[in-house]
């Protein structure tokens, strides 16, 4: 099995009316069998989103409450404890699209990266414009199945950022990063952003899969031996709401004709609150995951 999910059907190449019907039944039964079984070796806890004026004002307005949330969490990392961990930050970012998340990471971290390399499927028009920026960025061009030719041999920080459930064989992908880890026998850390379930009635047609915890213990527990693995739950009901009516209801009213509801609060002004509101809850249906695999680890930061 090199795939989490029980179909390889990819919603971002155009469905078929009746294969979009296939793709959610697939999904919804995905995400509906025994979803919060896990390997033992991972264990999950809820992010508290720190939503301090300092914090909110590095983040991008506007953007959707899970992405608001990812931002809030890579701003959030202990960076400079990574930093003592791994010595240089050297970071790999899988699925990078067009790399803004090297010159973000690089902010967020107060400049503790020493070098960025970016792969994604195809080459996107900002690749040069950032490389001539910065000489330590690099891209290439590579498929999520044959990565590990591309893996920087300095590599210690290997992240996705709402990437893996574009991967059709995502768990060759993490097999690649297993034998990457296994062969250094350093200090290695991997991120790993993705949807939740409440992703398929927020984002509905999106990538191939959302990700549940019995469905990602399947890439933890490959790295069982020699690592740890945190599970965290970004964001709640609250978030999911504000995603539906603010993005997911006027795609519907927009075909039906119908404007939108206008509120007097602004929409950063409910997106604030509704990340509030959610901090503290169970997170039974969180709007996001965050999965952290630390290798070979000198000292277990995410503890």
């Amino acid at each position: 099995m090199d795939s989490t999910s029980i179909h390889s059907l990819n919603a971002d190449k155009g469905l078929r009316p009746h294969m979009k019907l296939l793709w959610f039944f697939h999904n919804w039964l995905n995400n509906n069998l025994f979803p919060n079984s896990t390997t033992r070796g991972l264990s999950l806890r809820n992010f508290h989103a720190d939503v301090s004026d300092k914090n909110w004002s590095r983040t991008n307005p506007e953007s959707t409450p899970s992405r608001k949330l990812s931002d809030l969490f890579w701003l959030q990392l202990p960076w400079e404890a990574i930093k003592s961990e791994l010595g240089q930050i050297n970071i790999l970012d899988s699925g990078c699209g067009n790399g803004n998340y090297a010159t973000i990471l690089q902010s967020y971290s107060e400049g503790a990266i020493a070098s960025y390399t970016g792969l994604d499927i195809r080459q996107h028009d900002n690749w040069s414009r950032l490389t001539g920026a910065h000489p330590n960025f690099r891209f290439h061009v590579a498929d999520s199945a044959n990565m590990s030719k591309y893996f920087p041999e300095d590599a210690n920080l290997i992240i996705s950022q709402s990437a893996i459930e574009h991967f059709e064989h995502d768990l060759r992908y993490f097999e690649q990063v297993r034998e990457f880890a296994r062969n250094k026998q350093r200090s290695l850390i991997q991120i790993h952003l993705f949807p939740s379930p409440a992703c398929l009635g927020l984002y509905l047609l999106h990538g191939i899969r959302q990700y549940t915890p019995r469905t990602i213990s399947k890439a933890a527990r490959l790295f069982e031996g020699f690592s740890y693995s945190q599970l965290y739950s970004l964001g709640e009901r609250e978030c999911n709401r504000l995603h539906w009516d603010h993005f997911t209801k006027p795609i519907f009213l927009k075909k039906a004709g119908i404007s939108p509801r206008i509120t007097s609060e602004t929409y950063e002004e409910r997106l604030r609150k509704a990340i509030v509101a959610d901090n503290g809850k169970s997170h039974r249906s969180p709007s996001f995951y965050a999965l952290v695999i630390h290798s070979n680890w000198t000292t277990r930061i995410f503890d």
